[in-house]
């Protein structure tokens, strides 16, 4: 198979259905083609957490220093693509942002930004507060903010450490509750999916309001708040905090949680989906921390060794990866 047109096929450039049929043949041909296939694609998709040329350049020679010289060229090529993308995906942020800015400014009000499975995005507001969102959420925040208070609207996670203002509060907005905050430090974990949402104060003081605004407690460091969205309930514990920001400096760090839990996170990283063979073992409990620019193979490698899991990867082509864990008798 011409390297070419396997790295055209990772990245998305192949349309003709027998060029996609062909390069799927070759994947089944054997175990060898089906094991380059996923270390390739696994590089691609190293380079979707990177900001910038740099970050993709280490990556690359970290993965390059790990595998068979057979695959380094094709690897090289692949990084080559990736940098385009980024770059092409940069310089058309840049146009717009211009255009907008100019003659066409008073019509960009809102900003919105996504963050995709495998990246954490640090974004800077026009108050100076920092926010850095997690993978597979989004964000929305006006460009400048008016003279009586900062709100912005999070589906999914984020870490916000905001700016001080007595005379404009910040207000996050989840899909059940909003968090008012005058300047701090904390977590909120608003998946739309969860069931459950979690807010974790690491510094200061937040107040939890209800969608018409109306107060409903407030919160001091080192609490975790979980508002039930089924039941409309809201249940405070004394956390380390540390557990609930780790993802921010590139971490996984869980204490007594359960695999169901986790499997949720690592398919937002990893852009995979997980399938558990068993319904026993999704109460399995685990603690510990994982380097999120690790494998998840190496990753399902200790959970593995340290309990009685197996795993079993499904490439697809097509779509996201599919990881069935099973029970091992």
């Amino acid at each position: 198979m011409e390297k070419d047109k396997i790295i055209s096929y990772i990245t998305g450039q192949i349309t003709d259905q027998k060029e996609k049929a062909e390069v799927r043949r070759w994947i089944n041909e054997s175990n060898a083609n089906k094991q380059m296939f996923i270390q390739l694609k696994n590089a691609y998709a190293l380079t979707r957490k990177s900001s910038g040329i740099t970050d993709v350049e280490e990556e690359y020679l970290k993965l390059q220093s790990k595998v068979p010289f057979r695959t380094r060229r094709l690897i090289t090529e692949i990084f080559k693509y990736a940098a385009v993308i980024i770059l092409t995906f940069g310089i058309t942020w840049s146009i717009q942002k211009n255009y907008f800015n100019g003659q066409h400014a008073e019509s960009m009000q809102m900003n919105e930004v996504i963050c995709p499975a495998g990246q954490i995005t640090e974004l800077v507001l026009s108050d100076g507060s920092k926010v850095w969102l997690n993978a597979e959420s989004r964000i929305s925040y006006p460009s400048h903010f008016n003279t009586k208070q900062r709100s912005v609207q999070l589906t999914g996670e984020a870490f916000f450490e905001v700016k001080k203002d007595a005379e404009r509060p910040f207000l996050v907005k989840t899909r059940s509750i909003n968090i008012k905050v005058l300047g701090t430090s904390f977590n909120v974990d608003a998946y739309e999916k969860d069931q459950i949402e979690k807010i974790t104060l690491v510094e200061g003081k937040v107040e939890l309001q209800n969608k018409s605004g109306t107060r409903i407690t407030e919160m001091f460091p080192g609490q975790l708040a979980r508002y039930d969205r089924n039941n409309k309930k809201i249940h405070f514990s004394e956390v380390d905090t540390r557990f609930f920001s780790s993802w921010k400096e590139g971490k996984m760090t869980f204490f007594n949680e359960p695999l169901v839990m986790i499997a949720m996170k690592l398919e937002r990283w990893y852009n995979v989906k997980i399938t558990f063979a068993s319904e026993e073992i999704k109460s399995y409990r685990f603690s510990g921390t994982i380097l999120k620019y690790k494998p998840i193979d190496q990753i399902l490698q200790v959970v593995k060794l340290s309990s009685l899991i197996d795993y079993k990867i499904n490439v697809n082509p097509e779509d996201r990866n599919e990881i069935i864990l099973t029970k091992i008798d």
